[in-house]
């Protein structure tokens, strides 16, 4: 009998399917890999920086000899990444080789330092004593000290304070040893003047020695006779004190009066 097709109701064999993924070329069909891409959105933030370069490879697969598909292998896209990164940093650093951390300017030479120019000889103080300051200047030796200077005058008496003598008025100017230094001169109760010259013999640091002799142009009543005399300063005072037996040993204390 000849072969019979398939009767009404029955089924005949299963047709035969092509392989999963063969196209009508007989090339199996390339599907790329799906990407995740990250949400945008649209925030300026989400740029890449500028001066940086983003490389981004998409794993896929590519049809090969035997029909199969093959990987494009990642390691070669890293590679190509890794180097194009390399170039940018030595480009960078080739561009601005001066650009490092904060401790930059450990390098740098020292800042010039401000040398404070002369003060001005107007406020400026030496430290020297001031040749015209009298007060400081030394006294020449063996003449009459600056304290014993001027006119004095004062009430005297004799015995001991009980012979009042009048009114004793003396100036004294600078003189040395063996000079004349000063002019006594006595006016007594009844107007009678008698005048003394003083030569000086001693100055010690608490008084003068001197002699005393009576003016040739003096009256009668008036000693001549030189006899020793003592100038020593009391407070703001000056004492007079004569070591004269004929005249009573006169006693003064006298107030600076010019």
């Amino acid at each position: 009998m000849g072969a019979e097709g398939p009767g009404a109701g029955q089924f005949g064999p299963a047709p035969v399917m092509a392989p999963d993924g063969a196209g009508s070329g007989g090339a199996p069909a390339v599907v790329p890999a799906p990407r995740n891409a990250a949400p945008h959105d649209g925030s300026p933030h989400d740029a890449p920086p500028r001066g940086k370069l983003t490389v981004s490879v998409a794993a896929g697969s590519a049809p090969g000899a035997s029909g199969r598909g093959r990987n494009v292998s990642c390691t070669v896209a890293l590679a190509v990444a890794g180097a194009l990164a390399v170039g940018a940093v030595g480009l960078g650093a080739l561009l601005r080789p001066w650009t490092g951390g904060e401790n930059d300017s450990a390098g740098s030479g020292p800042a010039a330092t401000r040398t404070p120019g002369p003060s001005s000889p107007g406020g400026a103080y030496s430290g020297a004593p001031d040749p015209t300051d009298g007060a400081t200047a030394p006294e020449p030796a063996g003449t009459v000290p600056a304290r014993y200077l001027g006119t004095w005058e004062g009430p005297a008496t004799g015995l001991d304070g009980s012979l009042p003598m009048g009114t004793f008025r003396l100036t004294v100017h600078r003189a040395g040893v063996g000079g004349e230094f000063g002019r006594l001169t006595q006016t007594d109760q009844l107007g009678g003047v008698c005048t003394d010259i003083l030569t000086l013999k001693q100055v010690t640091k608490t008084r003068i020695v001197a002699t005393s002799t009576g003016a040739k142009d003096n009256h009668a009543g008036c000693d001549p006779a030189p006899h020793p005399v003592q100038l020593t300063p009391v407070g703001d005072d000056l004492r007079y004190t004569s070591d004269s037996a004929a005249e009573g040993n006169p006693v003064s204390r006298m107030s600076r009066a010019g």
